[in-house]
């Protein structure tokens, strides 16, 4: 793990672990996420893209004033230790609610593909030792993984070609025909395949060139975004839009349009190599929630990620229901990302008063005139 502040994340570093983090399990049901917009959902993803990009600009105004704190510790400055290791602490147990969602989320999906017989307790516990051995070696090494995890995945966008080209473009008219209520209701459904830039207040001490990261955080939005565009591009083109609505991953149903002759079953392919996004994702997450112990306690200790990394375990493996730990994934958690995305924004007042406070503290008093005698 991380000891200190040194800056170790170069400008490639910021663009991949942007666009991997956000890009998790919920890609693969994008399509039926937006389902309300009907054909409008193809070009949707570029509106939520820029929503994001922009939602980076408080973010970076707020670390710029404390360029050697991350958010954690910038909370217990501005707000005390209490009440900021209050608003720590439900970061954390976001960051560990994340990490459970993308972990089951994935392996309920292999599950019904590929071993429907078994439980994901094995799978999980290897999953989770995978993610801890990433993790450890820290941010800079969870932004090379998300490198390497790109030269994986990326390439699979390659076989959407045999959708577009047994499916029907005439799908994508007409266009505008959804209301504000439509749009906002379809923007809460498919958020959560955007989230994951606001680790980016809690990585701004280790980022080398920070007055290049707006424009580091909109390569790796837009790379993702050029993802999310092909995909549901692909779907609205290929499907129905009653069978987007009825199918849970159109995704994996668009790999089944592919014909090789060497292979015959293209979506257990990508479903396996899949597994790097959900490492890239929640190795993020992890390390956010194991470094928000690290400032509350002010201590620097693996056991503190393992300790984590068992919590998400006992939360995955609980006595609730999977409905029951469904709901929590898809309405909650969902929720409070929304509030990490816009904290900056509403703490920036008080940033803006406190470091005027501190200029107005350091400039010299003019000494008082005397009157010549």
């Amino acid at each position: 793990m991380d000891q200190g502040s040194k800056r170790k994340l170069n400008n490639f570093h910021v663009v991949f672990l942007v666009q991997n983090v956000l890009i998790g399990v919920n890609l693969l049901s994008l399509p039926h996420d937006l389902i309300g917009l009907g054909p409008d959902m193809w070009w949707y993803p570029a509106l939520l893209g820029l929503v994001c990009w922009l939602a980076v600009l408080p973010m970076i105004w707020v670390c710029s004033r404390y360029p050697d704190d991350s958010l954690f510790r910038i909370n217990e400055k501005l707000l005390g230790k209490w009440l900021g290791s209050s608003i720590n602490l439900v970061f954390i147990l976001y960051a560990l609610g994340t990490v459970a969602a993308v972990a089951e989320g994935y392996l309920r999906l292999m599950q019904t593909i590929t071993m429907p017989d078994r439980t994901i307790t094995g799978p999980l516990v290897f999953l989770l030792i995978v993610l801890v051995y990433i993790t450890e070696s820290g941010i800079k090494g969870i932004a090379r993984f998300c490198i390497v995890s790109f030269v994986f995945t990326g390439w699979l966008v390659y076989y959407l070609q045999w959708s577009l080209v047994q499916g029907d473009l005439r799908h994508l008219l007409p266009l505008f025909q959804v209301d504000a209520g439509q749009m906002l209701t379809s923007a809460h459904r498919g958020m959560p395949a955007f989230l994951g830039f606001e680790l980016l207040p809690f990585c701004y001490p280790y980022i080398r060139e920070p007055k290049k990261l707006f424009r580091n955080a909109g390569i790796g939005i837009a790379i993702a975004v050029f993802f999310y565009f092909s995909v549901t591009l692909a779907s609205v083109a290929y499907f129905s839009m009653w069978q987007l609505d009825h199918l849970l991953y159109p995704v994996l149903n668009l790999f089944k349009a592919v014909e090789l002759s060497f292979l015959e079953r293209v979506e257990n392919l990508g479903i396996s190599l899949w597994v790097f996004l959900i490492l890239s994702t929640a190795a993020g997450y992890l390390w956010m929630a194991a470094k928000g112990v690290d400032t509350m306690l002010k201590k620097f200790r693996k056991a503190h990620l393992y300790i984590g990394a068992l919590l998400v375990l006992a939360m995955i493996e609980s006595p609730f229901k999977p409905e029951q730990r469904k709901d929590l994934y898809d309405d909650w958690i969902p929720l409070v990302g929304y509030g990490v995305i816009l904290y900056p924004l509403l703490i920036l007042p008080l940033v803006l008063l406190r470091t005027r406070k501190e200029k107005d503290g350091n400039e010299p008093k003019e000494a008082p005139e005397q009157n010549a005698s």
